[in-house]
């Protein structure tokens, strides 16, 4: 949609709202419309891809050469060996103190959450998926590991209404 606004400009389009709506039946409600987008416009017509609010990639997959144009985008990021190479170089030869160390493992005593089973619930709160690690949530939801950290510490949701926790919900 940016693309076509840089093309055609601002003025070729109508922004209006639709609907106001509580944030917890947000997503619900957006999926109530891509289903009525999808089943009465023309495809030609919509900048929208993403059929399920959701998971907007749900039975999508990139083509290669979306795959080659993002690889390529990428290179020279922080994440390319080269890159990682140089900065574990330039950590060689640092450490944390010892006092640093006893209290990052202080803090991890007791702390099992990282093995405990990650449970992701949509917006209704209807179980979605259920992982082994903050990592393979984190992974699933797009997000960092610390992210979901975050999450099932505050009990909070992510920007597209997904909770995570450490625990089943009742």
């Amino acid at each position: 949609m940016q693309n076509a606004m840089n093309h055609y400009g601002i003025g070729a389009f109508k922004f209006q709202v639709i609907e106001l709506c509580e944030r917890c039946v947000l997503l619900a409600r957006e999926q109530v419309y891509l289903d009525l987008l999808f089943a009465t416009v023309a495809p030609a017509l919509i900048y929208n891809f993403a059929k399920n609010a959701l998971a907007p990639m749900l039975g999508r997959t990139h083509t290669a050469e979306t795959k080659a144009a993002m690889s390529e985008a990428h290179k020279g990021k922080a994440h390319t060996p080269e890159v990682k190479a140089a900065m574990s170089a330039a950590r060689k030869g640092k450490s944390h103190s010892a006092e640093t160390k006893a209290s990052m493992s202080e803090a991890q005593k007791g702390n099992t959450s990282r093995a405990l089973s990650v449970y992701v619930y949509d917006s209704k709160n209807v179980l979605v998926n259920t992982f082994a690690s903050y990592t393979a949530a984190a992974e699933f939801l797009g997000i960092t590991q610390g992210h979901v950290s975050k999450l099932v510490k505050n009990g909070s949701r992510t920007r597209k209404g997904f909770r995570v926790s450490s625990t089943p919900l009742s």
